[in-house]
């Protein structure tokens, strides 16, 4: 009797463990997916030039709101200026004036404050954490702003871009139901014997409560029919602990295949942190892990080509038609973009109304007849319902060894054919350095 009930108290005591497991291991993901969308816009020069330097109202409206709530469930974004003085509010999907302390707390002081241990200069790390109360609380991501300049050279502001997710009841619905965490909540007290729990610590070490739930417990349930079986007969009880011990691995491998549902979640945020959501084509972070990842030492000029396209007259379509038909032609021109190279090649959308291609172990031949063709392929007019969309594209080719130089010679070569007249095509060269060089400095373009 004894026995059994000792196996029944492990069983549940390894239960609460591996749910408790799971729920860090998700929390976990969801922590590294705002931290990356966070970096995804603090870590963006043209995030920098409209928040910093300027702030652009319109594309503050364009960029954040709504699309910030509805696709990415982030109702709070917040600027703050060297002094952490409020700079911009985005609340509910709207403009707002906001008190920071009074919505959050002090612990988001914690969080901007180790958001601006960014050492100078370097790539900012975003700071994540939990901060507020239990009566509202919110998972937050803070970055200190930081632009490049065309050598790639990151310079740090003294910005800090703060995003805020809501934990509230529908969002612990959610996770109740997607992990198996039974009747999950928040408490200001620890969970009890036969609960399961996590401590919600702020990001200065202190615990304002914690998550609980009521975990399965395999071992309390089995137990009453397990003594049962003990009383009748010797028999019954070796039937009984057979059955006991196969719900037991039944209930092993249910967490386990909790276990990898989280991880494939997880996997599937990261990819999600490496597209562009209006065109599924790779982001600019994916094309810098792109070029590092083809990067490899000695000389073989010619082995990588970069192929880097703006599209003309752009803007005019958007002042024209509205931002919701500048969006269809850049889906438009992301499909086909997918039709004129090879599958193998590797489109990204920048930002704005630049691409890139890159090519691994390319013909010369080939990179220059996809650049004709892309540039013929955009100087036809698209028709779009009603609307005639009239616009082009100007291609800059760059061929190199040196995966470091690829994108700066591409973007020379991208200026030289802007400035022979838009809609053409130019092949980087050492004139055409020197030609730069010797013109007025142009604007950089990334995205």
């Amino acid at each position: 009797m004894a026995f059994v009930t000792f196996l029944a108290q492990s069983l549940d005591r390894n239960s609460i463990k591996s749910s408790e497991r799971i729920f860090r291991s998700m929390m976990g993901d969801r922590a590294q997916h705002l931290a990356d969308i966070t970096l995804e816009y603090g870590y963006w020069d043209i995030a920098v030039e409209h928040l910093v330097y300027k702030l652009n109202m319109q594309w503050v409206n364009e960029t954040f709101v709504d699309y910030m709530r509805d696709e990415l469930q982030i109702d709070g974004v917040h600027v703050l200026d060297g002094n952490n003085n409020p700079k911009l509010h985005v609340v509910d999907g709207a403009l707002a004036n906001a008190d920071l302390l009074a919505r959050y707390g002090p612990s988001v002081m914690d969080l901007i404050g180790k958001a601006r241990a960014t050492a100078k200069d370097e790539a900012p790390v975003p700071a994540t954490g939990l901060i507020g109360s239990l009566e509202g609380l919110f998972l937050a991501s803070a970055a200190l702003m930081t632009t490049y300049n065309e050598n790639n050279d990151d310079k740090s502001t003294d910005h800090v871009l703060l995003f805020a997710q809501p934990i509230n009841k529908d969002v612990l619905a959610a996770m109740s139901e997607r992990y198996g965490l039974s009747k999950l909540y928040l408490s200001p007290v620890k969970p009890s014997f036969r609960q399961a729990g996590a401590a919600i610590e702020t990001p200065g070490g202190n615990v304002i409560g914690h998550f609980v739930w009521y975990p399965g417990l395999e071992g309390s349930r089995l137990l009453p029919y397990l003594m049962i079986g003990v009383l009748v007969v010797y028999v019954s009880m070796f039937l009984a602990a057979r059955l006991f011990f196969r719900r037991a691995t039944v209930v092993v491998r249910a967490l386990e295949d909790a276990k990898w549902e989280a991880e494939k979640a997880r996997e599937q945020l990261a990819d999600l942190a490496r597209k562009d959501p209006l065109t599924g084509l790779g982001n600019r972070r994916f094309l810098d892990e792109t070029l590092t990842r083809l990067q490899s030492p000695g000389d073989r000029a010619g082995k990588y080509a970069l192929l880097y396209i703006d599209l003309d007259r752009f803007k005019e379509i958007n002042d024209t038609f509205g931002h919701e038909t500048g969006d269809v032609v850049l889906q438009h021109v992301a499909d086909s973009l997918r039709a004129l190279v090879d599958p193998e090649d590797s489109i990204f959308r920048l930002g704005g109304d630049e691409f890139a291609v890159v090519f691994a172990n390319p013909k010369r031949e080939r990179v220059l007849s996809s650049g004709r063709a892309i540039v013929e392929h955009f100087s036809k007019p698209l028709q779009l319902n009603d609307a005639v969309c009239q616009y082009g594209a100007s291609v800059g080719i760059a061929f190199s060894a040196d995966i470091p130089d690829l994108m700066r010679q591409a973007d020379i070569a991208l200026y030289a054919a802007k400035r022979q007249g838009r809609g053409r095509m130019a092949v980087y060269s050492s004139e055409l350095l020197e030609f730069r060089e010797a013109s007025e400095e142009p604007v950089v373009r990334r995205g």
